[in-house]
């Protein structure tokens, strides 16, 4: 197909989607459509994410959008969505880093949803992205009581040990997993694998006495907190350069089987997923040719219902995250020189067939022999008509006002 130029944001009024016409060719049989960004905090892939979603729900009929975010996380999100709370109350339903991340992006879907009278689930397909295990685990806690109460002293331990890795970012939290002892970690990390193998050896006789909606939670839980501890200690390998190859991948892992559990239990549910590009694309994550990660999305290609949409742009600078210890994040979002523009980029082959003033969107059977597409402000390497279906791209990436 030829590429099209794409308006950045529809009026959440407006009827006609001419604009995204060509869509339909690849979402027509999706029940799950990733919609990406080449960095996080950019107004611009913000924006455009709006007319995407708005899309999908007149004309796809989709209900459900999934973030980078913890079902805990998700569930005050969804209350604050189902409130009458406005806009500037966000923030009490949301800690720092998911209302940079998605602010502009949900303040607009509510507003939409008050005018439309449409109905859209708000669902964490992810770990906290705080990687704070502190709510899981409480949780956790409260349904081993009904479930298997002589295990509750294990998941007091659990919690005693975990309490101070509470970082209000990966980057936070992974440094205090470090601070913990080699004893504490191999400690946590035994007792979550005990608890996950006695309830999986109970589960006949626990569904039995109790009800095995809270047994299934509970399991649910655990594999969580299993999942978050991993990447605790994979996300601080990598930032202490000891991280193993495709290390990272355990939580894309996760992110795929909980797309998959929820979409195989909700027969209706047609998901919307916002997530970065290297989360959605269908094959590895790459920067020189190392394995950085396998994604969620390869885990997913293997489905027919499954469509990816990348994100780039064309501008010369990017925001991008760097370590300050100041913050309580762990890190500041500044504005840096992105990747140049490779020969054998789908940033080169849009300059070359669409232009540099609007945005646009190609699809990448127009791709083949493409290989370069720029992430953060790096560039990863792939095939790009295998990665992804289409790919949007803005003229420029600034920084989201919604970013401190």
């Amino acid at each position: 197909m030829t590429p099209n130029k794409v308006k950045t944001r529809l009026n959440s009024n407006e009827d006609n989607f001419c604009a995204f016409k060509n869509v339909s060719s690849i979402v027509n049989n999706a029940r799950i459509v990733g919609i990406g960004e080449g960095a996080h905090f950019v107004s611009e892939f913000s924006s455009a994410r709006c007319g995407f979603v708005q899309y999908l729900i007149e004309n796809h009929g989709f209900n459900a959008v999934g973030l980078e975010c913890g079902t805990i996380q998700a569930g005050k999100l969804s209350e604050w969505l189902n409130s009458n709370s406005g806009a500037k109350e966000l923030k009490l339903f949301s800690n720092s880093l998911t209302y940079a991340l998605y602010g502009s992006f949900l303040i607009w879907l509510k507003s939409y949803l008050h005018l439309t009278g449409k109905k859209v689930q708000l669902i964490g397909i992810d770990l906290p992205n705080t990687l704070s295990p502190r709510e899981d685990i409480e949780e956790l806690a409260s349904c081993i009581q009904l479930v298997d109460p002589p295990m509750k002293s294990h998941v007091q331990l659990l919690f005693q040990i975990l309490e101070t890795v509470d970082g209000e970012s990966a980057v936070i939290s992974a440094e205090k997993w470090g601070n913990l002892s080699a004893n504490s970690r191999d400690k946590v990390f035994s007792e979550i694998v005990r608890l996950k193998l006695r309830i999986l050896a109970l589960a006949p006789m626990l569904s039995n006495q109790s009800n095995s909606n809270i047994v299934q939670k509970t399991m649910e839980l655990i594999i969580t907190v299993e999942h978050i501890l991993e990447t605790l200690r994979g996300v601080h390998a990598l930032f202490n350069g000891v991280c193993a190859e495709g290390d990272t991948s355990v939580r894309d892992s996760y992110m795929a089987g909980a797309v998959s559990r929820i979409i195989q239990a909700n027969p209706k549910i047609k998901m919307v997923l916002l997530a970065h590009n290297n989360h959605l694309q269908k094959t590895p994550v790459s920067f020189a040719g190392e394995l950085t990660s396998v994604p969620m999305g390869q885990h997913l290609a293997s489905r027919e219902d499954y469509c990816a949409i990348g994100f780039t742009h064309l501008g010369r600078n990017t925001p991008e995250m760097e370590i300050d210890p100041v913050s309580p994040l762990g890190f500041k979002v500044v504005i840096k020189p992105a990747d140049t523009i490779r020969q054998k980029s789908v940033e080169h082959y849009i300059i070359e067939n669409c232009g540099i003033e609007d945005s646009c969107l190609v699809f990448t059977d127009r791709l083949k022999g493409i290989k370069y597409m720029r992430s953060q402000n790096a560039s990863i390497v792939t095939n790009l008509h295998e990665a992804f279906d289409a790919v949007f791209c803005t003229p420029f990436a600034n920084k989201d006002r919604f970013v401190p």
